[in-house]
């Protein structure tokens, strides 16, 4: 082997090298003794300096390029083997060998590559590119990269009619993620004209293929009667799933249905049990929620410690419900030393967020000076933001602050402030305010606000504030008992809708 080997060297490459020296006349009787005599006396080393480095730079090619000699299905099945086991570099020569990049496995590969910098630069054109080129031979996955590629515009011109295309697609070939991006272009309207029942038709074969946002989507649709007449049971059917997945708006969803008994029996063990699961993820709405609960004992023991741990989880992170309640918190003195200073900075939070009760409690402090400076005007300003976003408490507060120190509000005339109280008080009426009622009954009564005293008007308005404030103190009376045990978890099982046989007082469903 060797001396065929030697014998190809000196009959095909060696005479390369002996640029103008006579060449030998060889055939295969040729003589090794020829050979040895004919290097000598052509300069044996000097053709050999400038052999060896045309062999180096071909064996160092070689190695630069594993890929090579290897046959198409080979390339590609070391490259994607290599590129599952996350060594990038090593696989880009065998998928850069030309046969193996028309396949779409591979294309769809290198698109997530330079989309992502693996092993190589970020590339959005690039990855784009390849993305498009698997796209194109029905890859479902690209097809959905290049879809969103398309809609937000990354290493190509935005273009929402294209995305749209691309997302349906994709979406036909089952990818729920596709689906489900599909249903929010037809709900809103992007890249398409809006149409509910196709959004419905496509969250649904999300949600049906086990996408929990999917799911999570269609328990909200069906919640709030979106494109859907509102049916609690159908969304505690699409919540359960996506929560026992520990989707924390779900697990909060499916709580807030147990705890108003919403398409489910009322429970509020599950209710805790599903806030706790999602609060516990640091889900600021479901803390606010179980600070809640904690708050008003309902399901467990009042307990206003526990209240203000969950409340300031939630407020730290902005909810601005959580952030109310904190600063009632630090009013009342519950759970907490009381603190009007601290009270004021969590109301002042909520309000600068447009938050009516906590403008109104603002307009309150200021009256009284609790927690910050004592100011008619500044007062007056939370009660007119509060009441224009229809709290009743500080329509009634506004409307009072006419009547009592009009001039914190105006300069006008007493009249045109008498007028301007009573439109307030009707308003605050309107909304179910019993001494908003009351006070017009005294006003028709005893001829007040600039009104001739009318017998008929102040019997009616007697008579609805009794029966406000009637109602009113049977909502303060009739509050859950406290439960004197730890709350139970919730079962791993689909949701139980209410039905005409069950029985409340049968527990055994739980265990």
């Amino acid at each position: 082997m060797t001396g065929c080997r030697l014998h190809h060297f000196v009959k095909t490459i060696l005479p390369r090298f002996s640029r103008n020296r006579r060449p030998v006349i060889m055939n295969e009787s040729t003589s090794f003794q020829t050979v040895k005599s004919h290097f000598m006396k052509t300069g044996f080393i000097s053709i050999c300096k400038r052999a060896i480095p045309v062999l180096l730079f071909s064996f160092m090619a070689s190695l630069s390029n594993p890929a090579a000699g290897q046959t198409d299905a080979d390339a590609k099945t070391e490259g994607i083997r290599l590129y599952q086991e996350k060594k990038y570099i090593e696989a880009l020569p065998y998928l850069n060998a030309p046969d193996a990049q028309k396949d779409p496995l591979v294309q769809s590969a290198l698109g997530n590559m330079f989309s992502m910098g693996l092993g190589v630069d970020v590339n959005q054109e690039k990855a784009f590119d390849w993305y498009l080129k698997a796209a194109k031979q029905n890859n479902a996955m690209a097809q959905l990269y290049v879809a969103y590629m398309l809609e937000k515009g990354l290493g190509v011109r935005k273009n929402d009619r294209e995305a749209f295309n691309w997302y349906k697609k994709a979406a036909e070939q089952n990818v729920p993620n596709a689906q489900y991006k599909l249903g929010t272009l037809y709900e809103k309207g992007i890249g398409t004209r809006i149409n509910l029942k196709e959004a419905l038709n496509w969250y649904r074969k999300a949600a049906e293929g086990g996408l929990s946002g999917a799911q999570v989507k269609l328990g909200r649709l069906y919640s709030e009667g979106i494109g859907v007449k509102r049916d609690y049971t159908e969304a505690a059917r699409w919540f359960y799933p996506a929560a026992e997945k520990g989707d924390v708006m779900a697990q909060t969803a499916l709580a807030f249905l147990f705890e108003n008994g919403l398409g489910v029996q009322q429970d509020d063990a599950f209710a805790i049990s599903w806030y706790s699961k999602a609060a516990e993820k640091g889900f600021a709405p479901a803390q606010n929620n179980l600070g809640y609960l904690y708050d008003n004992g309902i399901g467990v023991l009042r307990d206003y410690t526990t209240a203000r741990k969950w409340y300031e989880a939630a407020a730290k992170q902005g909810n601005v419900e959580a952030q109310f309640n904190l600063g009632q918190l630090y009013t009342l003195g519950h759970g907490t030393v009381q603190d009007y200073g601290k009270a004021a900075e969590w109301l002042e939070k909520a309000a600068a967020k447009g938050h009516p009760k906590a403008l109104n409690n603002l307009g309150m402090a200021s009256l009284d000076g609790m927690g910050v400076p004592m100011d008619r005007v500044k007062a007056g300003e939370y009660f007119r933001k509060a009441a224009l976003l229809g709290n009743a408490h500080a329509q009634y507060n506004l409307a009072t602050l006419y009547v009592q120190h009009p001039d914190a509000l105006t300069k006008d005339k007493r009249s045109k402030t008498d007028a301007l109280a009573l439109q307030w008080f009707k308003k605050s009426a309107a909304a179910g305010h019993p001494a908003a009622m009351a006070y017009l009954a005294d006003v028709y009564t005893y001829g007040k606000l600039g009104q001739r005293p009318n017998r008929k008007l102040a019997a009616s308005w007697k008579q609805k504030a009794d029966a406000a404030e009637e109602k009113r103190k049977r909502a303060q009376t009739i509050t859950p008992l406290p439960r004197t045990e730890a709350a139970r978890p919730a079962k791993t099982e689909p949701v139980k809708p209410v039905t005409k046989d069950f029985n409340p007082n049968d527990r055994d469903w739980l265990e």
